[in-house]
Formats: C-alpha cells, sequence, structure tokens
C-alpha cells in the first residue's frame, strides 16, 4: 500500500507526463515576446492535452496564447514534434494579431 506522500509523488510525475509544451519551448516563447517588444507579463500560456487519444504515445494538444491586456488569444497544436506553434506565434507576433507592443 502506497504512503499518502508516495501517492502525490505519483500525481506529481503524472501530471508532469501530460505536460504538452516543455519548459524550453514556453522560454522559447517568452523570448521571442521580448524580442518582438512586448511584455512577457502581459502573456499567459496555457496547454491543454489530448485526452481523446486511446493508444499510447506522445502527448500531443493545444498551446493557449493570450495577450492579457487586449484579450486577445490564438491557439495552436502542440506537443511531440508539434513545435510548429513558436513559429506561429512569432509570426503572429509580427503581424500585429496581438495588438503592437
Amino acid at each position: 500500500m502506497l504512503t499518502p506522500s508516495e501517492i502525490e509523488l505519483l500525481r506529481q510525475d503524472l501530471k508532469s507526463a501530460l505536460k504538452v509544451l516543455g519548459q524550453d519551448e514556453i522560454d522559447d516563447a517568452h523570448d521571442l515576446i521580448r524580442r518582438t517588444g512586448f511584455r512577457t507579463t502581459d502573456f499567459e500560456i496555457l496547454q491543454r492535452g489530448d485526452r481523446s487519444v486511446a493508444e499510447v504515445g506522445a502527448v500531443t494538444g493545444v498551446a493557449v496564447v493570450i495577450r492579457k491586456s487586449k484579450r486577445l488569444s490564438k491557439t495552436d497544436a502542440a506537443g511531440h514534434e508539434l513545435s510548429r506553434w513558436l513559429f506561429d506565434l512569432e509570426r503572429d507576433l509580427k503581424s500585429g494579431e496581438f495588438g503592437s507592443p
């Protein structure tokens, strides 16, 4: 039988395993936001895993980038081998999708 602390550790491991975005991708997104003249504190990056996948494999889902001050958001596919969302974010920041800095 597992102790409460062991159960909590397993829960944390499961949450980490189900993350769609790696910390390196989030750091890269913040760098893009800064380099294009925006404040990173004005943005929020959310992730949601696709729980409909029936087989064991790479975790996929979506990345949602929100500019809080303008109430603008963009959703892109994300996950293993789906890092295109960073290219889309850069394009959106430069093209004015999130307004001006």
